[in-house]
């Protein structure tokens, strides 16, 4: 086999956004092997907290130059399944503050076709901005729209920004005086009851104090803030250009105590879940010792951490609805097929393994309506999902 080169992103130190300061605490650090469009990565996790005020993020942080250079590389998000996300809470929001004649700005929307058809009736001009070096798509940088939108909104974006302050100051000058910025983000609070310190990419873990503190050095009053989102984990905060802020002025003396409980949180569910892919492998390799034939769906963290030093025999595929993913696991001597083409395996397999758990349930529906088969009970494992059915992921 032809030697694969890994390009590792290189590190620097960051400090804290939301105070200046550079006293931090290293709470946990990890890396992820990630293949991409045209390379194979090596992408460093260091989640630090900040002694002084408790936000928490990424430190050592992967070099700006080659984080964006790593985030070009990358793909749109391709599913034939439900986007995850609940269209209905975004537009229960977005009906609110609603301008009918005025312009929304939906950054990182990647692929909102249904999203913005829904909001027509809220605006008269709906944009769709990717995020890249300078947050512009082929035809449209943000910085020509300077003080001429209505409303800008970013969903599961800014826990993958570097220099927080930066982006939300492009959105401020952006927006109309008055304007309004609707900002949805996992919140750390939660993260004891899922398993979104897996998700490598994130170098922001926010709080709505933190969020809403940095916001406020850039010009922004919180006017609003919601546990209840469009994904599960996250909170929503609306932002308005000046004004009145809601938010606390000054950082909660306990705001370090309480993000450090949050991530000792989230490492215990990173420990169950290696107990479960520890019983699943037991029982892939009981099932295989008996001929018998194993799906595994969606290449992910958590496929990988199931195949992390353990080799598949050849009675197990792995799948994917996005045909991209064919090669992601070269490194493992690994096939990814894609579902359409494996009518056949479906019928004839023991068990279905779903390592994609906010996605278990279309999936579980397509393979009933293209199959016919159901898996449940013995013949199904979802990984992420704990003993009383709970999605962790």
């Amino acid at each position: 086999m032809t030697e694969i080169k890994i390009n590792s992103l290189k590190t620097e130190l960051r400090i804290c956004e939301c105070c200046g300061s550079d006293d931090l605490e290293l709470m946990w650090s990890s890396k992820s092997i990630v293949v991409r469009r045209l390379n194979t990565w090596e992408f460093p996790v260091n989640i630090s907290i900040c002694r002084n005020c408790g936000f928490c993020f990424s430190s050592p942080s992967p070099n700006n130059n080659d984080l964006m250079k790593y985030h070009e590389d990358g793909n749109v998000g391709f599913k034939e399944i439900s986007l995850p996300y609940s269209i209905k809470e975004r537009l229960r929001l977005l009906k609110k503050y609603r301008v009918p004649d005025g312009i929304f700005v939906e950054i990182g929307g990647n692929d909102p076709g249904e999203f913005h058809q829904k909001i027509k009736q809220y605006f008269n001009q709906l944009i769709s901005i990717e995020v890249t070096k300078d947050l512009k798509n082929k035809s449209i940088n943000i910085n020509t729209l300077e003080g001429l939108i209505d409303v800008i909104s970013h969903y599961d974006v800014l826990e993958h920004v570097l220099n927080v302050k930066q982006f939300l100051s492009i959105c401020y000058k952006a927006l109309k005086p008055g304007g309004v910025m609707i900002c949805e983000v996992p919140n750390l609070l939660l993260y004891p009851d899922n398993l979104l310190l897996q998700e490598f990419e994130h170098v922001n873990h926010f709080t709505i104090s933190s969020l809403s503190l940095i916001a406020e050095k850039v010009g922004f009053s919180l006017i609003e803030f919601d546990n209840v989102c469009s994904r599960p984990y996250g909170f929503v905060a609306i932002f308005k250009k000046g004004g009145i802020s809601k938010a606390p002025s000054k950082v909660n003396v306990n705001e370090f105590s309480v993000a450090k409980k949050s991530i000792i949180g989230g490492l215990k569910q990173l420990n169950q879940n290696d107990i479960q892919i520890t019983s699943i492998r037991n029982k892939i390799k009981k099932l295989t010792n008996n001929n018998k034939k194993i799906i595994l769906w969606g290449v992910t963290d958590l496929l990988r951490s199931l195949l992390k030093d353990y080799k598949i025999s050849d009675k197990v595929i792995v799948v994917d609805s996005d045909p991209r993913t064919k090669d992601h696991l070269v490194l493992e001597g690994i096939k990814v097929s894609q579902p359409k083409n494996c009518i056949k395996n479906f019928l004839c397999a023991d068990l279905l393994v779903i390592c994609a758990p906010r996605y278990a349930a279309d999936i579980l529906t397509w393979v009933k309506t293209k199959t016919g088969k159901i898996f449940k009970d013995e013949s199904l494992n979802i990984i992420g999902v704990n003993s009383s059915g709970k999605t962790l992921r």
